[in-house]
């Protein structure tokens, strides 16, 4: 592989990680409720940084294999659903779910 894309997938993928980090912030300090991480965010990304955060697991619920619904616990105990599409890069959510 060439050289610079090699370095421009790593610094795209430097910059994502902060980028979520940055919403994960938001939601554990209740500046944001809910926020849309928009088409082609890695879910599995999301659910990295959020346990690098302390965030635990809560429960998982799946309705079909391209899409789901991954429920965590941020270190101040609030309720966060993160929502994912791996089909045709809809977009990737994550909220408080107020329904717990």
């Amino acid at each position: 592989m060439n050289k610079y894309i090699k370095t421009d997938i790593e610094q795209a993928l430097i910059l994502l990680k902060s980028a979520i980090n940055n919403a994960l912030s938001d939601i554990e300090n209740g500046v944001e409720t809910s926020i849309e991480l928009g088409k082609h965010v890695p879910f599995s990304y999301i659910i990295e940084c959020a346990e690098q955060r302390g965030w635990i697991e809560d429960q998982i619920k799946n309705g079909w294999e391209c899409d789901a619904w991954y429920y965590m616990l941020t270190p101040n105990c609030k309720s966060v659903c993160i929502e994912g599409y791996l089909f045709k890069g809809l977009s990737t959510k994550i909220y408080i779910d107020n329904n717990l």
